[in-house]
This record gives C-alpha cells, structure tokens and sequence, in this order.
C-alpha cells in the first residue's frame, strides 16, 4: 500500500459482498454488504503508482464526516489481482435529488410538486449545507445530482454526497485549486475565472439548486456566461410569482462573493419566510 492509503482503513476484499450496478456514471457504483451492513462500493481502475486525487478526497472527507447529512466513506479494498480499487461507502437508499425532481414533472412536462414539499426539501439542504460547513468543508460542485435523499424509518433527509471536488476551509479563506470539476449552470463567476473554491461559492451553486427545486430544471449553456444568462432570464419571470423568493435567489447568486449570504443567514431567511406563509 503506497503511504497516503495507508491512512484510511483497508477492507479486505473476501469480506465484500458486492450485488447489483446502482449507478454508472464517472464510476460504477454497486450495491453491496460488509459485516451484515448494506453498503455502496465505488470502483475505480487500480494503479498504485497514480491513485486518482478524487479517491484521497472521498476518503479523507468521508473517513472524517460527523453530520448524518454527510455520506461516510468506511475506508477501501482492492482485489487479489490489483485490477480494481473500491471504495467502501455508506448506503443511500434512496434516489438523488435529481431524479427527484425528474418524476414530478407531468405527461405535458409541467413541473407539480407542491409547494410545501419545495419548501420542505430547501430547508433539509440548507441544514446539509450547514453541517458541511460546521465541518469546514467547501464542496466545489453542487448540484441535485450530489444531493441524495436518504429515507430513515418515517424521516426523509438530503445527505450530500461525492467528496471528488472538496476541501477543508477551516479559516474560511477559499482555496485555490489547479482545476475545477464544477458543472456548467451551478459555477460561480469567481469561480469561473479563478479556481477559487470557497463557502460563497457553494451558496452560488446552492441558489440555483434551490431555484430549480421551485420551478424545475432549467436549461443551462456550455459556459459561465450562456448559463447565467439563462438563470437571469429564469428568474425574471419567476419574480412575478415569489417576488420573495426570487430575491433571497439573486442575492445568493449575486456576482460579487461578498454580497451573498451565509448559510446561517439563508436559513434565517427562510424560516422567516416559511413564518410569514403560515400566519
């Protein structure tokens, strides 16, 4: 074992039991258990030599996250031959938000989710978001598709997931990355022209997230400026429904990192809002 893996917890492999593909995207993802626990096994192609700096990140943040809201990371295995690399992570039994989002929209692609379901989804990624940064971490790439909503007994929570693109940001000073695996419509204007992660620009991306929560997905461009455009354009028309909502939006998706709020203040914002609803 090369020295940095030697600092998380090896799983042997004759331990696993891994079952059915849940999910193939960047990786493939299987369902599987270790020690009678339902697990999540990610596997990567093993080179000993080149471990993929994806894999330290979702093991030092996951080996290390606190929150129930954060996804666990257990530790890692590999196969007799060496040919594989798993990493050995909690089970959500759930869909992500994403796809959440996808079923509710109708035969004539209308988006009907309630309002009160909206309301409710915000508030349990604003609380995410929150533990992360209790945390010190900045995330670098949210998005609906690294949000999973985990059913335990009759609650329903968002746990974010996919530790690739973070960073601990104890001193909250952003950090500067070589590069960024940020997706096109949740990337700050900061972060676009500077690699510079930091909590505002997770509250940028997090705007959007909760943006598209309310009104469904929208298009984006292949490029910062295309993809802003279109969210402005967006929120335009949806000022005059939730005037608002559209401006607790446009102050986190604001393009100067200072004006936006934290994620103490956005809750704050929220709960004040909700408030008023049920008086």
């Amino acid at each position: 074992m090369i020295k940095e893996l030697v600092d998380f917890k090896y799983i042997e492999y004759n331990e696993l039991f891994i079952d059915n593909l849940l999910d193939k995207g960047n990786a493939e993802v299987f369902k599987g258990t270790y020690n009678g626990k339902d697990i999540a096994i990610k596997k990567y192609e093993y080179d000993e030599f080149n471990i993929n700096e994806i894999i330290f990140k979702e093991l030092e943040i996951g080996s290390n996250t606190k929150s129930e809201r954060l996804m666990k990371t257990y530790g890692y295995s590999y196969d007799k031959e060496k040919e594989y690399l798993y990493l050995i992570m909690e089970y959500i039994n759930s869909s992500d938000l994403g796809k959440y989002i996808s079923s509710y929209y109708d035969k004539d692609y209308e988006y009907c989710l309630s309002i009160e379901t909206k309301l409710s989804i915000i508030k349990s990624v604003l609380k995410s978001i929150r533990d992360m940064w209790v945390e010190g971490i900045v995330h670098g790439d949210l998005k609906p598709l690294n949000l999973a909503i985990h059913r335990r007994n009759d609650e329903i929570f968002i746990k974010i997931i996919d530790y690739g693109t973070c960073e601990y940001d104890h001193r909250n000073k952003g950090f500067d990355k070589e590069y960024v695996c940020s997706t096109d419509g949740y990337v700050s204007t900061e972060l676009d022209k500077t690699n510079i992660i930091s909590h505002k620009s997770d509250i940028y991306a997090l705007g959007v997230i909760i943006f598209e929560i309310l009104c469904g997905f929208i298009s984006t461009g292949d490029d910062y400026k295309t993809s802003r455009n279109m969210l402005l354009k967006e929120l335009r028309t949806f000022k005059q429904k939730y005037p608002d909502l559209e401006k607790i939006i446009r102050k986190c998706v604001d393009i100067n990192p200072t004006n936006r709020p934290d994620i103490y203040k956005l809750i704050k914002v929220f709960d004040n809002y909700l408030n008023l609803r049920t008086k």
